[in-house]
């Protein structure tokens, strides 16, 4: 066990992710008594080596004091609860006991479409809160997916929350402790509603009383020189998951960055000309299909109807959050996302792509592909068109995410009528890496640019905006990748057509390595264009190999990062202890990265169970018999 520790810091030397005044970490400092996962009975380690997180209830100077309700017999209303056998719409009471208390939870299953409940808190005054969550077994040795919705009774937005650990062997269920807010408590109880699909199992609600300090140092804004972070959205799974209806609803997808260092958003409107808002040039997935191959984009396509007969525009709901928070909103196109093969040729069904296959991209062979042709004015015609409706909500810059995808020119005969008249040759003829053929396609791609460029500065000078519009690009991992795509990063760079750069690996038909950080140093040199590699939330390794990476690209020269998908209840596919955003909403602290990519993240509070309902934990697991 590592030895116990004070570590004091100045409230205006911390970031407003936590501000927290003083971190104390002691046996009385942390009940309930916790191991991580996995572990043979050790305590969690000290969550304040750097006291910068809100999620370990244990950094608060009262955390001894600390309220903790575990009867949630007592949700309103009655009428929404079972004691006995399970019902739908209904919560299920269980009770259980760890080794320090015991208490009811509420449980439902994937199925159960259990009605919201209220749990009354009974607190007064500024205080930390936090909620317990316990696994979900799937029956036998594998933790289920899970997660709920949580928020206090005067907030209009909930916040999502999940247990991603394993179970502890043989078998075992535990808690994973959660941060939900800072609040005043006065009148308020707590909001509980069962997310779509998901099982979920709530144990208990801990209060944690704040001193007059804390509480105004939660309250003071964020530093501004620490939002160097990137987030991307994507314009589908922010909505497929969750069935959202109202744009509160929409709003729990960023509820937990206000605090955060994440200072940019790249905002997805699906695809090229696919829109996750009602458009009058695209089209939106899915729009007219009657077949889906899964339910998620049923569900997708069914939301966005049920919103758009509400009046609610996605696009409009998430600028005006990245404004609240004080985050930069960009949007973004994926420049190959048109149309796709089986089993999703009617769910990514752009209209333009399916009454235009003359304009698709064609094979020096002469085999067309299912992508649109950039080397076509119309193709770009159609995709300014899209971008000028984008514009009417006024955001901080519009891009490409190039990684997703390529191709955008072959040899399609505007590249191979150019590459005559140019060369006197035929470009299905030479190599496909022939200097000349790359030389056109950055020659086209610059052409692009420059068109996106003048429909900006158009559009700018249209609204009289005194801040010009930004260009944001998602390119890739080195030199020659993007030279076989036609990605000139220095050209553009010195040519004021870009703003901000993010490499990355992750881009089919390249080289799928890191970014070469120290490449971009030099192709930006001299300019004022910001290096952004990114990073995946969903497949980012440990947390410690997460903070290792992050801190070799700060090391390498990187101005901030950009992280791919966070997501707030999403756990490690390893299945570490916590949460990514755990790590992500600090990620403009290079000190904190670097010293947690030396000795650890620190642990979240982890409680396994003693007993759940009937089942007293023992090396005999049940459900053999099966």
């Amino acid at each position: 066990m590592r030895p116990r520790r004070l570590v004091l810091f100045s409230v205006f030397s911390l970031p407003a992710a936590a501000l927290i005044v003083a971190a104390a970490w002691s046996d009385a400092a942390s009940p309930p008594a916790t191991k991580p996962a996995g572990s043979s009975g050790a305590k969690a380690a000290p969550a304040a080596r750097f006291p910068l997180l809100p999620n370990d209830s244990r950094s608060w100077s009262r955390s001894a004091d600390a309220k903790l309700l575990t009867d949630f017999a007592q949700a309103l209303p009655p009428s929404a609860l079972t004691t006995g056998r399970r019902e739908k719409g209904k919560w299920k009471v269980v009770s259980y006991a760890t080794d320090a208390y015991e208490g009811n939870a509420l449980s439902c299953l994937r199925a159960t479409e259990a009605a919201p409940v209220r749990m009354p808190l009974d607190a007064q005054g500024p205080h930390a809160v936090y909620v317990g969550l316990c696994t979900t077994s799937g029956g036998l040795d594998a933790a289920d997916e899970n997660g709920i919705e949580v928020k206090l009774s005067g907030e209009p937005v909930y916040r999502r929350v999940s247990n991603t650990l394993p179970l502890l062997k043989p078998r075992r269920d535990q808690i994973h402790e959660t941060f939900l807010t800072v609040a005043d408590l006065t009148g308020q109880a707590l909001d509980i509603r069962a997310l779509p699909y998901l099982p979920s199992t709530i144990c208990y609600v801990k209060l944690v009383p704040l001193t007059a300090e804390e509480f105004a140092a939660w309250r003071k804004p964020v530093d501004p020189k620490l939002r160097t972070a990137i987030a991307t959205f994507d314009g589908h799974s922010w909505i497929w998951p969750y069935r959202p209806r109202t744009a509160d609803d929409l709003r729990a997808t960023f509820r937990g960055l206000e605090r955060s260092d994440v200072g940019k958003w790249w905002f997805q409107i699906c695809g090229a000309d696919l829109t996750c808002y009602p458009s009058a040039v695209g089209t939106n997935p899915g729009d007219g299909t009657e077949d889906f191959c899964r339910w998620e984009y049923r569900d997708y396509s069914e939301s966005l109807a049920a919103m758009f007969q509400a009046g609610v525009n996605p696009l409009h709901v998430a600028r005006e959050e990245a404004a609240r928070q004080g985050a930069e909103f960009h949007v973004m196109i994926r420049p190959a996302g048109w149309g796709a093969s089986y089993p999703w040729e009617e769910i990514f069904n752009s209209k333009f792509f399916h009454e235009h296959p003359e304009w698709r991209c064609i094979d020096r062979d002469g085999t067309p592909t299912l992508h649109m042709s950039w080397a076509y004015p119309e193709v770009r015609r159609h995709v300014i068109d899209v971008l000028q409706e984008t514009l009417a909500i006024q955001p901080d810059g519009i891009g490409f995410l190039f990684h997703r995808g390529m191709p955008m020119i072959l040899w399609e005969e505007p590249f191979c009528e150019a590459f005559r008249k140019r060369y006197g040759a035929d470009a299905r003829e030479v190599p496909e890496d022939d200097p000349r053929i790359l030389d056109l396609r950055a020659e086209m791609m610059t052409t692009i640019l420059r068109e996106w460029r003048t429909l900006l500065d158009e559009t700018a000078a249209r609204q009289k905006r005194t801040r010009p519009y930004k260009i944001t690009l998602a390119t890739f991992a080195k030199e020659a990748d993007n030279r076989r795509w036609g990605i000139d990063v220095v050209r553009w760079a010195r040519d004021g057509l870009v703003d901000e750069v993010g490499p990355a690996y992750f881009a089919h038909h390249t080289s799928f390595v890191q970014p070469d950080v120290a490449y971009y140093k030099q192709a930006l040199a001299g300019t004022k264009v910001g290096l952004y590699p990114l990073v995946i939330a969903w497949h980012s390794g440990s947390p410690q190999q997460l903070c290792t990476r992050v801190t070799g690209f700060y090391q390498a020269g990187a101005d901030g990062i950009c992280v791919w998908d966070p997501t707030i209840e999403k756990g490690y596919r390893d299945k570490s202890p916590g949460h990514v955003y755990d790590v992500v909403q600090v990620l403009g602290h290079r000190d904190v990265m670097a010293d947690w990519a030396a000795h650890g993240v620190p642990l979240p509070v982890i409680t396994p169970l003693k007993r759940f309902g009937e089942n007293h934990y023992s090396r005999f697991f049940p459900n053999t018999g099966y």
